[in-house]
């Protein structure tokens, strides 16, 4: 606290890197109470908070406020229209699928989609399977959906995982669009190691 209270006397400006390292300092003591109040203190002095700030106070929270106090600062962060990195998307992702909160899970994804970001391979993997455990089937393969219509590969743990729960509920048609939106991504952007490939020759359904 000293250092960082004495750079205003020293003629320097106290920007979002400053604060940044002792919102840091602070997480690591779990002093979460006087880091959010220095996100607060951020954003009097029209300091927006980055990504380092989220980040580092969601990882604050988890362990100390639990799953009400990710919620409140993830909906300030909305609130604000602030956009995370894919890090803390799949921090977030995991989080609130442990906690049983596939709401939060769904605003987020749908929240990304809406500011034109197809989140990360590892967020769709998180929340297809979550979904598809709780029996969501049909917005776990939206979801799946909206990125392949994005011009991203799903992985094939998200399409195996969704595979599986649609032949389950005899979603026939579904399970051919995927494999067919697959297929037609392939054709312009060949897929890596992990990506889904589609229904395999022996399990095409007719």
């Amino acid at each position: 606290w000293q250092l960082f209270n004495e750079i205003p006397l020293r003629n320097l400006v106290v920007d979002s890197c400053a604060y940044n390292a002792l919102i840091t300092t602070l997480g690591r003591n779990k002093d979460v109470v006087s880091a959010l109040s220095l996100m607060d203190e951020m954003i009097e002095k029209q300091i927006e908070p980055d990504g380092v700030t989220y980040h580092t106070l969601f990882l604050g929270l988890m362990k100390t406020r639990g799953i009400e106090g990710v919620r409140e600062l993830y909906l300030k962060m909305i609130h604000r229209k602030f956009v995370p990195k894919t890090r803390t998307v799949v921090v977030l992702m995991k989080y609130f699928c442990q906690n049983n909160r596939l709401d939060l899970s769904l605003s987020l994804w749908n929240y990304l989609v809406e500011k034109g970001h197809c989140p990360h391979a590892h967020a769709l993997d998180l929340l297809v399977t979550g979904l598809c455990s709780r029996g969501m089937v049909q917005e776990a393969f939206s979801c799946s959906k909206q990125t392949l219509e994005r011009g991203r590969h799903m992985s094939s743990t998200a399409f195996l995982m969704l595979e599986r729960f649609l032949k389950q509920s005899r979603d026939v048609d579904k399970l051919n669009e995927l494999d067919q939106m697959i297929k037609k991504l392939q054709s312009v952007l060949p897929p890596s190691r992990g990506h889904a490939t589609g229904i395999s020759n022996s399990n095409v359904i007719m």
